[in-house]
């Protein structure tokens, strides 16, 4: 049964999940705890662990805007790249291996060391840590609500705004980028990212048009807030209230409870 809170926008998804229903501050609060839970433990296995569990729950728990491929081998070319430059730059610890080894007389060269490959490994996990809570937190989250719960713990509406809408515009624009690339290639472009022809071609050609529509959606909802008066007053009559439920602090507590053993144990 969907939850009364959950709203009836047209363009919001209407799904349910245990991430869905929660209040969102309780969800934004409970997405910061694992951001520095990631950034506090050293152990790369449970750190992948814990990214591996939420990559299988954000998969297979019918979000609206999954990632798409191509999305995917961005993030793991900067993760790579990421890696490399921490194995190549740090030289303290115990020598592992030489990235060349010694041919004839000639060599070794690049010697990678413990510490580089630890610490490679260290931040891409922290990064694909925050990268993941931050799908599953956008993914469930509507902006609108969020906004609204920050309201009603005397936030200003101004700033909560401001965020429900940095929000609202990552899976729009996230569409946008889509539109364009099909259009693109409906026009005979190589925009396949694959090739080096085709992956300047998709900055070239991509990038103008997405900042256009970035501004033209700005300036629309600018003069409509104009319109509307936005900001003129402190206070702001809401439309409905959301909810602070026991449930959500219990689920809270528990994850609170989770991390601490995780760390413990």
């Amino acid at each position: 049964m969907k939850d009364n809170y959950i709203s009836e926008n047209l363009d919001w998804p209407s799904f349910t999940t245990p991430t869905r229903t929660m209040n969102p501050v309780i969800k934004f609060l409970a997405i910061i705890l694992i951001a520095i839970y990631y950034f506090i433990i050293t152990d790369l296995i449970r750190m992948y662990s814990l990214i591996f569990i939420v990559l299988i729950y954000y998969n297979f728990k019918s979000f609206p805007f999954q990632v798409s491929k191509p999305k995917y081998r961005f993030l793991i070319i900067f993760s790579l790249l990421i890696f490399l430059v921490q194995a190549f730059a740090n030289n303290q610890g115990k020598l592992v291996f030489y990235l060349i080894p010694r041919i004839i007389e000639v060599g070794p060269f690049i010697p990678i060391h413990e510490n580089g490959l630890f610490l490679g490994l260290l931040l891409v996990g922290r990064f694909w840590g925050v990268i993941t809570i931050s799908w599953v937190f956008i993914d469930s989250t509507n902006p609108f609500d969020f906004a609204q719960s920050l309201t009603q713990l005397k936030v200003p509406y101004r700033l909560a705004y401001s965020l429900s809408l940095a929000l609202r515009f990552t899976p729009v624009l996230n569409n946008e980028i889509m539109t364009i690339r099909n259009a693109q290639q409906t026009r005979g472009l190589n925009t396949n990212p694959n090739s080096l022809k085709g992956t300047f071609n998709l900055l070239k050609f991509t990038l103008f048009p997405i900042i256009s529509s970035t501004l033209s959606r700005i300036k629309d909802i600018t003069l409509s807030m104009e319109g509307r008066a936005f900001g003129l007053y402190i206070d702001r009559t809401p439309l409905k209230e959301i909810p602070f439920r026991i449930s959500d602090m219990m689920k809270y507590l528990l994850l609170i409870m989770v991390l601490w053993l995780l760390m413990i144990v």
